[in-house]
This record gives structure tokens, C-alpha cells and sequence, in this order.
């Protein structure tokens, strides 16, 4: 299976509150917040004191991001670039990683298919469809 490690996700009740925390150790933004009416949440990527960082805010009450904020979590899932998502999804499921959503278009990604799963354990992943 050939992943490439793109992105910790990190809920946050509002990206413009955490921009200048993270900028004390050397993250600035990359590009522009993303409204992702689908996922029901705003994104906004940022880069620069370590890996790559996707801080996501939800954009309703029925965000999926409210029970993550909910249980006080921040860091919450790893994302990876994937050539084949169907390939990648029946990888993970055989090592017993569930899928806890279906594969759906991301605006952040260009509508690219994304999928979260999950192990036993809570370990939350997301795969990303990776560009053609």
C-alpha cells in the first residue's frame, strides 16, 4: 500500500483563535479557509514548525467536528494521500479498520474523494484520493 503522510487533523472551535498560537511556533497558513458544505466544516491548512497541520472548524451544530470538541479533543486523526481509495479502504479493512464514513468529494481537496476509518483502539485515519 503506497500512502504519503499529508496532514494531523486538529478540531478547533475557531481557526481564527488558534492562527496566532500556532504562529508562536512557526505555522503560518497556506492558502485560503475552505467551506466544506458536505463535511459541514471550514478548513484552513498551515505549515512550518512540523508536520503539516489541518485545523477544522465546525461550520453547524450537526458537524461531525461538535463531538470531537465535545470530548475536549484537538489532535483527533492522520491524513494520507492514497493512489486508489477503493484499494486503500479494502487494505485498511482487512487489517480491521472500519470505515465510520463514506467515501465523499472534500472542497479542501480539490473534490477529491475522502474516507475516514477507524480501528479498534480509536485510531482515526482519513484516506485522501490523491490528484490524476
Amino acid at each position: 500500500m503506497d500512502l504519503h503522510f499529508h496532514h494531523l487533523g486538529m478540531a478547533c472551535r475557531k481557526i481564527a483563535t488558534e492562527l496566532p498560537e500556532l504562529a508562536i511556533v512557526g505555522y503560518s497558513p497556506e492558502g485560503p479557509i475552505f467551506e466544506d458544505p458536505i463535511q459541514q466544516v471550514r478548513i484552513q491548512f498551515v505549515s512550518g514548525g512540523g508536520p503539516r497541520l489541518e485545523l477544522i472548524e465546525p461550520a453547524s451544530a450537526q458537524s461531525p467536528v461538535e463531538g470531537i470538541l465535545k470530548r475536549r479533543s484537538k489532535f483527533y486523526h492522520l491524513g494520507y494521500e492514497v493512489d486508489r481509495l477503493d484499494d486503500a479502504i479494502a487494505y485498511f479493512r482487512e487489517r480491521q479498520y472500519f470505515p465510520v464514513s463514506s467515501p465523499a468529494p472534500a472542497v479542501a481537496f480539490g473534490m477529491r474523494r475522502i474516507v475516514f476509518l477507524a480501528s479498534a483502539t480509536r485510531t482515526l485515519i482519513e484516506l485522501i484520493e490523491a490528484k490524476t
